[in-house]
């Protein structure tokens, strides 16, 4: 006895249904994909400034920091007071050539550098890995720091971000507790 063989495979039709059916589910899941994407990437620019907040803060309490005689006083000093050195109040801008010299060669820079895994004052900020800004290379995408009214605490932002995803790039130029209000992504 013979055996026929009655698998003929796929119809024509069959195949276009698939492919019809594939393509309207892609259509209503990329754009939640995209919002996913978004957030991720949102999430890493808030890890980034979140390890260069708690990398300032570390620094700012270690004992070798404070009793440093160089320039960590005057690190100290600017957190807390809100000076920058360069004439601008209530701000310290972090990447290339916002700081050199003999401020770079301090204990306090050396233990931000430390706990940060790069310096933040000599990497350029498109080598950050900021991913949720409009354009990364731009050299004033720079985290600043401003220290609240009381002097004890300061929040790091991202100039031109959006924490809401949508990379409008909010720019922030306001005081300590007036962050919350806007879209730029924060760390306080």
């Amino acid at each position: 006895m013979k055996k026929r063989c009655s698998n003929k495979g796929f119809s024509l039709v069959e195949l276009i249904i698939v492919i019809a059916i594939m393509a309207i589910l892609i259509g209503v899941m990329a754009p939640q994909l995209i919002k996913y994407i978004e957030k991720a990437k949102v999430a890493n620019d808030t890890q980034i400034l979140d390890t260069l907040h708690s990398a300032i803060t570390y620094a700012l309490m270690d004992p070798e920091v404070q009793t440093a005689d160089d320039k960590s006083k005057d690190w100290i000093a600017d957190f807390t007071n809100g000076d920058d050195g360069y004439g601008g109040v209530n701000r310290i801008n972090f990447g290339t050539g916002y700081v050199t010299g003999d401020w770079l060669t301090c204990k306090f820079v050396d233990e931000v550098t430390e706990n940060m895994g790069f310096n933040p004052w000599t990497t350029p900020i498109a080598e950050w890995g900021f991913e949720s800004t409009p354009d990364p290379t731009f050299g004033f995408l720079a985290p600043i720091a401003v220290p609240n009214d009381s002097g004890t605490a300061f929040m790091i932002y991202l100039q031109h971000s959006d924490r809401t995803g949508h990379k409008e790039g909010e720019t922030y130029t306001g005081g300590y507790a007036g962050v919350e209000d806007t879209k730029v992504i924060y760390v306080k």
